[in-house]
């Protein structure tokens, strides 16, 4: 393996970027090579001596790189020398990057041994294929997890937050979404899962194919759903009404705009907000995430009020403004801080 395409695979691994394919071939490169297997053994002893997000002074890196030639014997032959030089600079420049960039590299509670976190912020989302062809649309402020038993019996990934998966055809392979609250299987299909943990209801929304849900916290069985029907699971640990203890499930009717060409629960592919006499509460989470604002309400009253509103790429003002003209909610704006009120 060339040697750049070595440092190559070191820095994904070290960011949790790295493919299953790209862990693969970077496991054989080791087995083949003792220098990349002893330069990657030590440089992981380095990366562990502190949480990879804490920032560090450039003497502390240097001084771990030291520490690091120490390790590997580092002899001042003429043809190693250079190569290894090489190799160490390599290293420093990945230590630099992990140190100073802030990756999120939390483990998902339960996925086992992560290689692959995909995590978006509030204002930002991403798209991604997996490795077996699956497209997978990841909305605001959410966190997608797969690790490296990806495609040995299933095909598991981990869903906090919300996103859009078209699952590649592969029947001896099942796609499972996990989240807190059910597991959504699959073999080829189209459905968006929405389960956000500062909000009372999860949901997953079928557009085409079939799915099969299984809940964690109530005792059902499953449920199939049909295109274009959703399951909606309350949580009473995070739902007004908490009194209840288990979970309350529903299976409804997705409503397509034929109007807009829009569903509410997929609005969000193409930059849309769809509200259908939704509360001002779970607006708020959305436009939150959907801005990368913070909004709070002066009178928590508002927060049962109902809106409707279809939305495709205005700013925050604009949606704002209409609720204003419409439902008599004032604002104010100081930079990324919203205040509501009548």
């Amino acid at each position: 393996m060339e040697k750049s395409r070595f440092i190559e695979l070191l820095r994904k691994k070290e960011s949790g970027e790295i493919s299953l394919w790209e862990l693969k071939e970077l496991n054989e490169a080791i087995e083949g090579n003792a220098l990349y297997a002893s330069v990657l053994n030590h440089l992981q002893d380095v990366s562990d001596a502190q949480p990879l997000f804490n920032k560090r002074e450039d003497s502390s890196i240097a001084g771990e790189l030291e520490q690091l030639k120490t390790r590997i014997n580092y002899q001042p032959l003429k043809k190693k020398t250079a190569y290894l030089k090489r190799l160490l600079a390599a290293a420093a420049v990945v230590l630099i990057v992990i140190t100073v960039s802030g990756i999120w590299l939390s483990r998902q509670e339960k996925a086992a041994d992560p290689t692959n976190i995909i995590a978006t912020q509030k204002g930002s989302k991403t798209t991604i294929t997996l490795i077996d062809g699956t497209k997978v649309w990841v909305n605001a402020d959410s966190k997608l997890t797969y690790d490296n038993t990806f495609g040995v019996k299933t095909r598991s990934v981990w869903l906090s937050g919300e996103a859009y998966f078209e699952v590649a055809k592969d029947k001896e392979h099942p796609f499972i979404v996990h989240t807190d609250l059910m597991d959504v299987t699959a073999v080829g299909t189209a459905f968006n899962v929405r389960s956000y943990k500062d909000e009372g209801d999860a949901e997953t929304a079928l557009m085409e194919g079939s799915v099969q849900i299984a809940f964690k916290k109530k005792e059902t069985g499953k449920i199939l759903l049909k295109p274009m029907e959703k399951v909606v699971v309350r949580d009473p640990a995070v739902s007004a009404y908490p009194e209840k203890e288990q979970p309350e499930i529903a299976v409804v009717k997705v409503v397509y705009d034929s109007t807009q060409a829009v569903a509410a629960e997929t609005g969000w592919l193409t930059n849309r907000l769809v509200f259908k006499q939704e509360s001002l509460d779970v607006i708020i989470k959305t436009l939150e995430r959907h801005y990368g604002y913070d909004i709070k309400v002066q009178n928590t009253k508002l927060l049962d009020r109902k809106l409707s509103g279809i939305f495709k790429d205005e700013s925050l003002t604009e949606v704002l403004e209409t609720f204003r003209l419409a439902a008599g909610i004032r604002y104010k704006i100081d930079k990324n801080n919203v205040l509501l009120f009548n």
